[in-house]
């Protein structure tokens, strides 16, 4: 198994264990990826926690290693035992953070704001963060959103909404700073947006999203607190 992909192999996610499957795509390098989720009992989630495509990057052209991803945010295991990742402790986060790891400095993780929609299934987190940034009202930051907060866990600090054109507009982009220097200035530059968005009065248009993403813009700073420049 490829090394970065064996990062994400037998895991601990809160009470359950990941289960990664992987397939060699024709293009070297890609892989289609799938992770699952194995509950106490030893039963495999009823459809993948994750599901899209890996690739290793292209060191002579100075791309670094990707993700490209669903993510369902819930995990199925039949006789209405279901568990929502983002109401269940801190699962959501340790699952970002798991993919954050495996992803060197430099790297990408592009996640699918639609996914609910593509797999009809209820999503509250990826309802509420196309919302916000649909929005464009309210001047939300990428990283102020549910699922761009779980963008900047993972340890992507410069995360953009557009996900730089990458096979449409529905995703957001999180990528990891190369280098120190580059670190501080995507920390900088996230710093600035998420103090200017607070500072700004509430706007009544979605009150609910917009305390929402107060909380999370708060968060988000408190976490960069924590880091070195």
């Amino acid at each position: 198994m490829d090394k970065t992909l064996k990062l994400l192999h037998s895991k601990k996610i809160g009470p359950y264990t990941t289960q990664f499957q992987y397939r060699p795509k024709r293009r070297v390098g890609h892989f289609d990826v799938s992770l699952f989720l194995k509950n106490d009992d030893g039963k495999l989630s009823e459809r993948p926690l994750i599901k899209g495509i890996y690739s290793r990057g292209n060191a002579s052209q100075h791309i670094q290693e990707w993700f490209d991803i669903h993510y369902s945010d819930r995990a199925d295991f039949g006789d209405r035992d279901c568990a929502v990742l983002s109401q269940s402790g801190r699962c959501a986060e340790y699952v970002f953070g798991m993919i954050g790891e495996a992803i060197e400095p430099g790297g990408m993780i592009i996640v699918s704001l639609i996914t609910d929609i593509v797999w009809e299934l209820e999503s509250e987190l990826h309802k509420v963060t196309r919302e916000c940034l649909s929005l464009r009202s309210l001047g939300i930051p990428p990283a102020a959103t549910p699922l761009g907060r779980l963008l900047f866990i993972s340890g992507c600090q410069n995360i953009k909404s557009q996900a730089f054109d990458v096979q449409g507009s529905s995703r957001l982009a999180g990528e990891k700073a190369l280098n120190l220097d580059m670190n501080r200035q995507f920390s900088r530059k996230l710093r600035e947006q998420l103090q200017e968005f607070l500072n700004r009065r509430e706007q009544r248009e979605s009150i609910e999203y917009d305390k929402i993403c107060r909380l999370n813009a708060e968060d988000v700073l408190n976490r960069l607190g924590k880091t070195l420049f």
